[in-house]
């Protein structure tokens, strides 16, 4: 899932598909940030090693900390 569809699921009021990391928090996990690695192009989420992506062929990734 893209951070793109995650927040407009978030914006639009719909239930998320799997836990959010919110709600580990609220019962007491701490587990940090999640990282997020995309395509800056086509924002297909990639593995943490990728140096292309395997959607678009571009080589943009970024990495999104979300706290």
């Amino acid at each position: 899932m893209s951070l793109s569809s995650l927040l407009s699921g978030l914006l639009s009021g719909s239930e998320p598909s799997t836990e959010s990391p919110a709600t580990a928090r609220d019962r007491g996990e701490d587990e940090g940030p999640t990282i997020i690695h995309e395509c800056r192009n086509c924002g297909t989420n990639v593995s943490a090693d990728t140096n292309c992506c395997p959607a678009c062929g571009g080589d943009d990734i970024v990495r999104y900390s979300i706290d």
